[in-house]
């Protein structure tokens, strides 16, 4: 009987290797997906270098974003509730593996019967120990499909928390840049209150000796009066900043060290960019291996479905003792060996099988078409922040040449009001022009700085990785709490 058993298990065993199975749906692999969409070239020429994107931060110069950066991916709580998720899939696809092996099983019993016979023969004592094996044999390939599906998740979830790490990164770098361009606006106003502060004093001074009228006193006051009502508003938006920070990093709001309260100027990014060909983008951005991962995990569910068009088999081995004890009589043993092999087939499910093939197919396209869309967008993202970071550049510096004249012709206009030879309003008017090209320069150095970030970020920046522990520790200073440790 058990070489019988031998044989057939083998036999099994072979018919799975022999090429029974069921092999996952066919489709193109993710290079060849990648070589259909993307060109050639950038639409958008921009100075290239070969700059390393997995450290893109680097190129702004600041070591302050440089810790803000490390210790958001060290102690974002969205970024650990989602490495908790790679575990969970990670411990599912165990779970699935595992349920195509073999499982042994401890088997016990024990009873005390009576059983309808005369006396002193009607008191049965029965009591056994063994094992049993379970196993159902992978002949058509349908456990192991379940497996690659298992993986292809794992591997979704990873691309995932990437995704996160690297989008985290940039809204971190972003918030960073706000708080500068908060600052500095800020800056802006304190600056001008002062300025037209020393105005208000003249025109009063002026007054008194008749060389200025109550209309330029007033004017002089409301300028005044209207750039101090605008400061409140810019500090409560600093203050914004500094606990979206803190947060972003896993940290209460008011945890934010004076390193950051300390007003510095925007971060000024390299205008060289990596020299990285459409094609090398969509191969590293995140998303879209995350869509190449979900076409595998659909392939293989689409081959699992088939694969329930076959045959499945159940083998179920015992093997123990039993002792049973009559009163007045001696203890009886008995080997509890016993083997058995299962198979079914399906004949009549009324669709059911077939229905559950269409309805993976149709995921799998699904799913190819969602990729396809990804890497169009994807390229969108990139032309337009390559565009935004050339065009922001050229705006920055125009913009920096006007600030430069509006400041002169305020020092002029000052310089001729005192002299007598121009009327207040000429010295309105340039407050007000200057005012206005100082807060339009720190907006475009803003949009500079952010065109840069979000370039990087839809090049995938490369957040693959851990952060070294070296920045961990330096980002610990811009907190007052210890950084978490896992």
């Amino acid at each position: 009987m058990k070489s019988i058993l031998a044989a057939t298990i083998t036999c099994l065993a072979a018919l799975g290797i022999a090429g029974c199975a069921v092999p996952p749906a066919q489709h193109a692999d993710l290079d060849r997906k990648v070589a259909n969409v993307a060109p050639d070239a950038w639409r958008e020429p921009a100075p290239t270098e070969s700059i390393d994107a997995d450290v893109w931060w680097q190129q702004f110069g600041d070591p302050v974003m440089h810790d803000l950066v490390a210790s958001t991916l060290h102690g974002n709580l969205d970024l650990q509730a989602a490495g908790e998720r790679v575990r969970q899939a990670e411990a599912l696809e165990r779970q699935v593996d595992a349920a195509r092996k073999p499982e042994l099983d401890a088997t016990a019993q024990a009873a005390y019967v009576r059983q309808n016979t005369p006396p002193p023969l009607g008191y049965v004592k029965e009591a056994g120990a063994g094992v049993a094996l379970t196993w159902e044999p992978d002949v058509f390939g349908g456990q192991r499909l379940a497996v690659l599906a298992a993986q292809a998740r794992v591997s979704g979830s990873r691309q995932a928390l990437d995704a996160l790490r690297l989008a985290l990164a940039a809204d971190t770098a972003a918030a960073y840049i706000d708080l500068r361009w908060q600052q500095n606006e800020l800056k802006i106003l304190s600056d001008q209150q002062s300025s037209r502060g020393r105005e208000l004093a003249l025109t009063e001074e002026r007054l008194r000796y008749g060389l200025s009228t109550r209309l330029d006193v007033e004017r002089a006051r409301g300028q005044l009066e209207d750039i101090r009502a605008q400061i409140p508003r810019a500090q409560a938006r600093v203050a914004q900043q500094l606990h979206l920070i803190a947060v972003l990093a896993g940290r209460p709001p008011e945890s934010v060290d004076a390193l950051l309260e300390r007003p510095t100027p925007i971060p000024v990014p390299a205008m060289q960019l990596p020299g990285t060909l459409p094609s090398q983008a969509l191969l590293r951005r995140p998303d879209v291996l995350e869509a190449y991962a979900t076409i595998e995990q659909r392939a293989a569910e689409v081959g699992e479905a088939h694969a329930a068009r076959y045959p499945h088999f159940n083998l179920r081995l015992t093997d123990g003792l039993l002792a049973s004890s009559y009163l007045g009589l001696p203890t009886l043993t008995d080997n509890l060996f016993s083997a058995a092999l299962n198979a079914a087939s399906p004949i009549f499910d009324a669709g059911r099988i077939q229905a559950g093939i269409d309805a993976n197919e149709s995921r799998m396209r699904e799913s190819e078409l969602a990729l396809h869309q990804t890497m169009l967008e994807a390229l969108t993202q990139i032309e337009d922040a390559r565009n935004d970071l050339v065009s922001d550049d050229a705006e920055a510096a125009r913009l920096a040449d006007a600030v430069q004249a509006s400041d002169h012709a305020l020092q002029l206009s000052d310089r001729l009001y005192r002299g007598g030879a121009a009327n207040f309003l000429d010295v309105l008017t340039a407050q007000q022009a200057n005012l206005a090209d100082a807060q339009s320069l720190n907006a475009a150095k803003r949009a500079h700085a952010l065109a840069a970030v979000t370039l990087y970020r839809a090049l995938g920046g490369g957040w693959s990785t851990q952060a070294p522990e070296a920045d961990i520790s330096r980002a610990a200073l811009l907190t007052k709490t210890p950084p978490l440790v896992r």
